[in-house]
């Protein structure tokens, strides 16, 4: 495969996804998204010049409660989004209560219909009116920075609300446009064939909760987006020697992911050990490599350190949960605490959609969470030289369990609420999954198929069990007329919105189809080191010595991944040590085989 022809489908990929996202953004109704009006609301109170108060001072707009009571997400004489006042979902595991307060289903629940949605804005800091608190100023103020920057260019405080959500979201997705790149970049780092490194793009079609996620309005957007950047900046950093360049990268691009969210800082544990753990360095250049990337990193996302300056922690808490009235530490139980928050990080990371309400059925969660571990350990297995790199940049997800899992014990002894672990917050970590691919790639191009195809059908799932969640139909599983009622999307455009995402669907199984076939006509065998011709291109040329500079010469760069000091392009190469370079996969050449099968 060439490099253009691997450029064009890795595009083609990350289309393919982020079409897959809008499609669950324009099908999420108002608000449904965790946390979706308090992000709104800071959004919106800084395009109001509200500014980016302490954290807890800020309250969440009436204006923002009266468009979640015509979006159906609230109860008509609620005042906030919580408890009671909250719609349930279909699949949520809820069942009705034998007594008053009895619960709201959100498909019984009337929405004001399209035309007569109100607009929002402009917000205040404090409304005196306002009863709950919006927490969001505990975070950087970027991610809202661009929201309230959209809100002031397109006039959207004068638009109704379902509009300006729309565009809020469409601006959310943006911000994710690196993750298939990065998937697929972090595995050619680690060694894998173009052919099998685009096969970890489809990754995300096996998260049906990233597309859940990113379809909202939420600052989880630019921390994903932000962290592949960085996972793919650190794959580069450990897979070459130590230069001046992989320092600022990854120093570079951890400091940029700060100015999301908190959780980004578990990535400093793998920008530590990528350094460290270096072979053929010295440990003064590793040491030296680490601080200096650790320093730039700070010193570009310094609003951590702000915060220890101002409130004397890291992380200051937007609110203060009240312990149940029966409640005593003592009651603590350390096995059942820990099995229900493994349960809750396993489940709400392929689904629990909405305000972590639509859960998969437990076997399905259990089968493709022991698929996913599974898939990793063989990976690491699998990574050869790059394993210590693999290792490296899959430490924060390890990482950021263990602090989610204190953080919630710490919690849950003081209030008896298991919260705040959730399998979202290690999306953006997600590149670092591409490490699976190391362990399949020594199949061929029907297992790429397969594991294409694995992805795309979960990815298809999920959005039908969402759709159904949100949904339910009498005579059919779902009621598109209501999905036309709720998101204000005529029928005519439903159509066409549904068959979109079939075509989208199908296309990416083409697509795996298409380099399944190039993956399968790669000659990996012993006798002889070649590729034999695909549609007329001679994917491997003979060796030839050329004079720099000559129009040879640049047609046919050196071959970087694969070789850990360069860049992967595409054509033959010569290091010092004169071996040829494989064509299609970068591996040098030597005794008549294929290094690094």
């Amino acid at each position: 495969m060439t490099k253009r022809v691997f450029m064009g489908a890795t595009l083609l990929l990350t289309g393919l996804v982020m079409v897959f996202q809008v499609a669950w953004a324009l099908s999420l109704p108002g608000f449904r998204g965790p946390d979706e009006p308090h992000h709104v609301n800071s959004i919106l109170r800084l395009a109001s010049g509200g500014g980016w108060p302490v954290p807890g001072e800020a309250m969440l707009d009436p204006a923002v409660v009266q468009a979640g009571r015509e979006s159906g997400i609230i109860v008509e004489q609620a005042d906030r989004f919580v408890g009671m006042s909250r719609t349930r979902l279909e699949n949520s595991g809820v069942e009705q209560r034998s007594e008053p307060p009895l619960y709201t289903f959100f498909a019984e629940r009337e929405v004001v219909p399209e035309g007569e949605r109100s607009a929002i804005g402009p917000v205040e800091m404090a409304d005196p009116e306002a009863v709950e608190i919006d927490q969001m100023s505990q975070h950087p103020p970027v991610y809202y920075a661009g929201g309230a920057a959209l809100v002031s260019v397109f006039d959207l405080e004068e638009q109704p609300w379902d509009r300006m959500l729309t565009v809020l979201r469409l601006y959310g997705i943006l911000l994710t446009a690196p993750v298939v790149p990065a998937l697929v970049y972090t595995a050619r780092r680690l060694g894998v064939r173009r052919t099998w490194a685009l096969a970890a793009g489809f990754l995300p079609f096996a998260i049906p909760q990233y597309f859940a996620i990113t379809g909202g309005v939420t600052n989880d957007s630019m921390a994903i987006g932000t962290g592949a950047l960085v996972v793919a900046a650190l794959a580069k950093a450990g897979t070459e020697p130590i230069s001046r360049k992989t320092v600022l990268l990854a120093g570079g691009s951890l400091g940029l992911a700060l100015w999301s969210k908190g959780l980004l800082l578990a990535l400093g544990l793998a920008l530590v050990l990528v350094f460290m753990l270096k072979r053929d360095e010295s440990w003064r250049r590793r040491i030296v490599a680490t601080g200096t990337s650790g320093v730039l990193a700070l010193a570009i996302g310094w609003w951590w350190i702000l915060n220890v300056v101002r409130y004397g922690v890291i992380q200051p808490s937007g609110f203060h949960r009240a312990p149940g009235a029966e409640w005593d530490p003592a009651l603590a139980e350390p096995a059942g605490f820990l099995s229900s928050a493994l349960r809750s990080i396993a489940t709400s990371f392929f689904s629990s959609f909405g305000w972590l309400e639509a859960k998969f059925p437990s076997d399905l969660t259990f089968l493709l969470s022991g698929a996913l571990i599974v898939a990793v350990i063989w990976g690491v297995i699998a990574a050869g030289k790059h394993r210590r790199t693999a290792v490296a940049i899959l430490s924060p997800v390890g990482g950021l369990v263990l602090v989610l899992l204190a953080e919630s014990w710490s919690t849950y002894v003081e209030t008896g609420m298991i919260a705040g672990v959730q399998g979202r917050y290690l999306f953006p970590m997600i590149a670092a999954l591409s490490v699976i691919i190391l362990g399949l790639q020594s199949r061929r191009g029907i297992t790429l198929v397969i594991f294409a195809a694995i992805t795309v059908t979960v990815g298809a799932y999920g959005y039908v069990y969402f759709l159904e969640s949100l949904y339910p139909g009498e005579d059919t599983r779902i009621d598109l007329e209501r999905f036309s009622e709720v998101t204000g999307i005529s029928s005519r455009t439903t159509t066409v919105l549904m068959t979109g995402v079939v075509i989208v669907l199908v296309a990416a199984l083409v697509l795996a189809a298409i380099v399944a076939r190039i993956e399968s006509r790669l000659d990996l065998s012993k006798d002889e080191a070649k590729v034999r011709p695909l549609l007329g291109e001679r994917l491997f040329r003979p060796r030839r010595e050329t004079t720099p500079g000559s129009d040879e010469a640049d047609s046919n760069p050196p071959v970087g991944v694969g070789d850990e000091a360069s860049e992967a392009q595409e054509g033959p190469a010569l290091n010092g040590d004169a071996k040829p370079r494989h064509a299609a996969t970068g591996d040098a050449v030597q005794d008549s085989s294929v290094e690094g099968r």
